[in-house]
């Protein structure tokens, strides 16, 4: 502060080194908003996907499922539609329709929507946003194909009535729940960062273990 003893002029000095974080930052700011932009994009683009083109993608399932389950039963998926054939050559056979509702797409779009909403916090990683997202849409597949499979087993021994009701709105809704349960667990860990803590505790225990 200097004084001509009429008034008094302040004169501030701002650092260098404060001066170039604030500009570091400010050019950091857009770099962080586009590497979270375009996975959100394709995240986007993933759903809509999944919605308009969830006829075809039932017709894929059906064929995997047929695959899947060929080892236990003799099975044909339907060319040009969504159906799974069981039983083939016996007199039980049958077929099971996979619905919109009993798709996996109706699981994996709004588990896009999720990821999108989980990349908005600057402080989770898109990285494991989207390794989270690949874990957790796995499981709902493999659940969905298990769920497939214990409805065709339930039919096989209780019949078409009882069977269907039984692997369809029973065991199978249990199923469906226990696998969306296990990855929101599995995307909540690898979101948080603490997936990878519990399968180093989990390597040392069995190293202990046998050690001992």
């Amino acid at each position: 502060m200097h004084t001509d003893g009429s008034r008094a002029r302040v004169r501030v000095v701002v650092p260098r080194r404060v001066a170039s974080r604030g500009q570091h930052a400010a050019r950091a700011a857009p770099i962080i908003m586009r590497s979270r932009l375009v996975p959100m994009a394709v995240l986007a683009s993933i759903a809509v996907l999944l919605v308009v083109f969830q006829e075809q993608l039932r017709d894929l399932e059906a064929v995997v499922a047929a695959h899947v389950c060929s080892v236990v039963t003799p099975t044909l998926a339907a060319p040009g539609a969504p159906i799974v054939w069981f039983g083939l050559g016996t007199s039980n056979g049958f077929g099971l329709v996979i619905t919109p509702d009993c798709s996996s797409t109706l699981l994996i779009a709004p588990l896009c929507v999720l990821g999108i909403g989980l990349m908005v916090p600057r402080k989770l990683s898109p990285r494991r946003v989207c390794a989270g997202l690949v874990v957790a849409a796995a499981l709902l597949v493999a659940g969905n194909m298990a769920r497939i499979g214990l409805i065709a087993e339930m039919i096989h021994l209780y019949g078409l009535g009882t069977g269907y009701q039984l692997g369809h709105l029973v065991f199978g809704s249990l199923l469906s729940i226990v696998c969306i349960a296990t990855s929101m667990v599995a995307l909540t860990l690898i979101v948080t960062g603490r997936a990878g803590r519990w399968g180093f505790r989990f390597l040392a225990r069995g190293r202990r273990r046998a050690a001992g």
